[in-house]
């Protein structure tokens, strides 16, 4: 719940996403972030409960599938090597919230209701978002390495849940 005010009324924020999906699974990703953005909006009041169908989409299942996607198809490809496993993270992490920008700026210009269109939307949520992903890679990628070396079993397995 870290935001940043971005110009035509809407906000920048960090997500957890692609760390929720590497972490728990896709399944369980997509539950737990539609759990946290449920408690933000009914509790918090940030988000709303009009939005609450865009934020699920974008953060709870953009955000967490192409962060779990990248992870996993890059350790299939290179191998589950630390380096493997640091770049894929930060990838997943950094792509995550750049196409979860990308739809929610497709989502506000395509609105009747919004005075800007996608060519004012896109450009500020996708561009935003690329800087702020970088941040957000680097936690992603340092949360996932400090659980592979200290408490691997807590990190999703293909084989049976959590490795």
């Amino acid at each position: 719940m870290l935001n940043w005010p971005l110009p035509g009324g809407t906000s920048l924020h960090f997500v957890g996403g692609a760390l929720a999906g590497i972490m728990l699974g896709p399944l369980l990703g997509f539950l737990t972030m539609f759990l946290v953005l449920f408690i933000q909006c009914l509790v918090f009041h940030d988000g709303g409960i009009t939005a609450l169908g865009a934020n699920v989409l974008n953060m709870a299942i953009i955000d967490v599938l192409v962060g779990y996607l990248l992870y996993r198809g890059f350790i299939k490809i290179f191998g589950a090597k630390n380096s493997v496993r640091t770049v894929s993270a930060f990838l997943g992490g950094w792509l995550g919230i750049v196409l979860a920008g990308l739809a929610c700026g497709l989502e506000i210009g395509y609105s009747p209701s919004f005075p800007y269109g996608v060519t004012i939307t896109v450009p500020v949520m996708v561009g935003w978002h690329a800087i702020l992903g970088v941040v957000e890679g680097i936690i992603t990628a340092s949360v996932v390495m400090y659980l592979v070396r200290k408490a691997p079993h807590l990190v999703f397995s293909e084989k049976g849940g959590v490795s």
